[in-house]
Order: C-alpha cells, then structure tokens, then sequence
C-alpha cells in the first residue's frame, strides 16, 4: 500500500470520527444535550473519541462546558487572548480546578466513568495492537487520528477566537461542521450551525430515522 493511500485512508478515518465521535456524541450530545443516543452509538463513539486521544472524555465535556460560561474571559480555560495563542494550538493549556457543577451529571454515565479511570490503558492498547498489525495500519488507524484531532481542536479554539469570536467555513474541513463556531456561540441549543453543517446535518437526519431522539434538558 502506498503512503498517498495511507494519508488518505487515514483522513477519511479521521473524518468519520470527528464526525460521530467528536462533533456529534462528544459535543452535541455529551456537552450539550441536545439529543438523546442509544448505548451502542455511545459506544461505538467512545471508542472512537479514545483512539483521537481525547484523554479524559469528562474533563472534556467539563471543560467545554467551563468554557461557555466564561467565554473568552480570563475564566475561560482555553482563550487565546488569556491563555496565549501557542499553548491553546497546541492544547497544552491546563485547569488547576474544574467546579464539579461542569461534571456532576457525567459521572452517572458508567461508560464515560471507565473511560475517565482508564484513558490511558486504553490508548496504549490501541497503539500496541495497531503497531503489531503493522506500521502503515498504526499511521491510519491511530496516529493521523490523534494529530488531527490535536490540530482541529487547536484551531477551532484559536482561529474561531482570535481576536475575537467568528465563524471559520474552511475548518469544516477537520471538524465536522464546527467551524460555524460564533452561530454555536449565539445559540448552543441550535442543532445545525449552517446549511453546510454536515455534524449537524447527520444529527437532524438521525433524528428523523428514530436512531436518535428528542432531549428537553440542552444545556
């Protein structure tokens, strides 16, 4: 197999992830509650949102959640303006302390409870079985998902916050129509962020084939 096959199988693999596992369950559904999804999506999506490497998915939700409250505010856990640019790119900002309000109800959900205890365990185990299977599958399967991720959670909180909050269409690219980051910001409970919003498109069409269903408590 060629690399350009590689680079690309791994691409499209990304997508798919940052599709139903980043756009749809981790911030949609996980952060927001603006649908309901059955276990076995909420699996599938977990085990997905572990081989991105999103570290804990609790802390994530928590602090996306910290993050709407404070929004580019010196509280705001990842503000370029506050933070700096450099270590928001490149996710290496970290909060000493997380108010247990952003987390209390996550901790009621038993996978997101094993996935916060064992995050860790997880990713090496995935990165040891995808580098046996062979060293092209490991560059596809785990560690383009794992950059990407870094670099399209890294843009979207800088690009789409620096100087200020906007929308940025060409991100769409790497996050799954997130990059309509201002219209999330003007109303969180809006399901689709634009026309060409394809996170947003999936969840609506979900929802109409009864795979998904209706929430009232968006948050």
């Amino acid at each position: 197999m060629s690399w350009w096959l590689v680079i690309l199988l791994g691409f499209i693999w990304w997508t798919i992830i940052s599709h139903f596992g980043a756009s749809i369950l981790l911030h949609r559904h996980y952060c927001h509650r603006q649908f309901n999804v059955p276990k076995w999506f909420e699996a599938v999506g977990l085990f997905m949102l572990m081989i991105a490497v999103v570290r804990t998915p609790i802390g994530w939700i928590a602090s996306h959640r910290m993050h709407h409250a404070h929004s580019d505010t010196e509280e705001d856990p990842h503000s370029p303006v506050h933070v700096g640019v450099w270590r928001v790119l490149t996710t290496t900002w970290d909060i000493p302390h997380i108010p247990a309000k952003y987390s209390r109800d996550l901790y009621e959900n038993s996978m997101l409870v094993f996935c916060h205890h064992h995050w860790i365990k997880i990713w090496v185990a995935i990165w040891i079985v995808s580098l046996i299977i062979g060293f092209k599958f490991f560059v596809a399967f785990a560690l383009m998902p794992f950059v990407l991720a870094k670099l399209g959670f890294g843009l979207l909180n800088t690009v789409c916050h620096y100087p200020h909050p906007r929308n940025v269409p060409l991100l769409n690219f790497l996050i799954a129509g997130e990059g309509y980051h201002l219209n999330h910001h003007k109303n969180f409970r809006l399901l689709r962020l634009s026309r060409w919003d394809s996170g947003g498109w999936i969840s609506e069409k979900f929802l109409q084939w009864g795979i998904f269903t209706p929430s009232n408590k968006a948050i």
